[in-house]
């Protein structure tokens, strides 16, 4: 018990604790500076996820299936995610005008600017950093390829031909798609023509060099930015089942997670399954309250569960890695 508590101790102080402190800082900084958000967002979203992902990608290697297993189990958490809040929403009483709102806040989470920087802390110490990073790349795709796709369906509660082709061409200027797309031609050309894809990204070492300095501010920068947005939330006075959102993410998602590394026999594959289990404990995604925003669909329900989530997210958090180490 001693052990585990110490263990625990341990995850909380030095992987926990410095992604509050940046959040904090960031949130500091906003109320303080009041910081231009559309800058700090283009310039994360532009300049530093793009070189995080070709950088981990290339370097790590991943295969075909590797890439299939990543997206298929969550596409599957989130489905069941989805039915499981469905579910809790009829059972409860909850307004059928909340319930689509209700599932944007269960199963779009923040897997980028939260996830990734988790993910890295997690295991930067034990050496993996690299690999966890690149495993989780592919969950924030996957999780915002949904987010435009099935989130303009819950925001709007329909999905017009109109509205498929306006986010097919969002999802067309996604900058994270293209370094993925030049990660993969790097690999395939390294593969069939040199000796490895990271010498012909060392062949262009100025260009390189500059995407691994991007790369290594991407923690700094996407932290500082979830804080900062977390500082422009705003509360409206009508209450919402946000308590049952924070279960529902928070606790039941981890579980849905484990409960499916299980039934799917990937516990053997430890940094695979501790990557996918720690990345189902993620807050809600700022995403949300842009799409509820959009199509006025409860845009307050989801601030106050972006916000709160975030805030309770590091006690779950830190659960999950202590239990993603014992189980996996």
């Amino acid at each position: 018990m001693f052990d585990l508590l110490s263990q625990l101790g341990h995850i909380a102080w030095f992987i926990v604790f410095p992604v509050l402190l940046l959040v904090g800082l960031g949130f500091v900084l906003q109320r303080v500076f009041g910081m231009d958000m559309k800058t700090l967002v283009r310039l994360n979203f532009y300049v530093v996820v793009p070189a995080v992902i070709y950088v981990k990608v290339v370097s790590t290697k991943l295969t075909g299936s590797d890439v299939f297993l990543i997206m298929g189990f969550h596409l599957i958490c989130q489905a069941v995610l989805a039915g499981l809040t469905l579910l809790v929403a009829q059972l409860r009483g909850i307004p059928r005008d909340q319930r689509r709102a209700m599932v944007m806040g269960s199963i779009f989470y923040n897997s980028g600017n939260f996830g990734l920087p988790v993910q890295e802390m997690a295991f930067r110490s034990r050496g993996y950093g690299d690999q966890a990073l690149a495993i989780q790349v592919f969950v924030m795709l996957t999780q915002n390829v949904t987010t435009f796709t099935i989130g303009v369906f819950l925001a709007a509660g329909s999905f017009t031909r109109k509205q498929a082709m306006a986010n097919l061409k969002h999802v067309m200027r996604f900058p994270p798609l293209y370094a993925l797309l030049a990660a993969m031609i790097t690999i395939y050309v390294g593969t069939h023509y040199v000796e490895s894809a990271e010498s012909i990204a060392y062949a262009l070492s100025p260009i390189w060099e500059s995407l691994n300095y991007m790369a290594k501010g991407f923690v700094v920068v996407a932290l500082v930015t979830t804080g900062a947005q977390l500082a422009l939330v705003k509360f409206g006075h009508k209450k919402y089942p946000v308590r049952w959102t924070l279960f529902l993410r928070l606790i039941i998602g981890p579980a849905i997670g484990l409960a499916l590394i299980f039934l799917f026999g990937l516990e053997g594959k430890g940094l695979y399954a501790q990557v996918l289990l720690i990345s189902c404990a993620s807050p809600v995604s700022v995403n949300s309250v842009l799409m509820c925003i959009e199509f006025d669909n409860h845009p307050d329900y989801q601030a106050q569960s972006v916000f709160y989530s975030t805030i309770f997210s590091p006690i779950t958090v830190t659960s999950t890695i202590l239990l993603a180490q014992v189980l996996f």
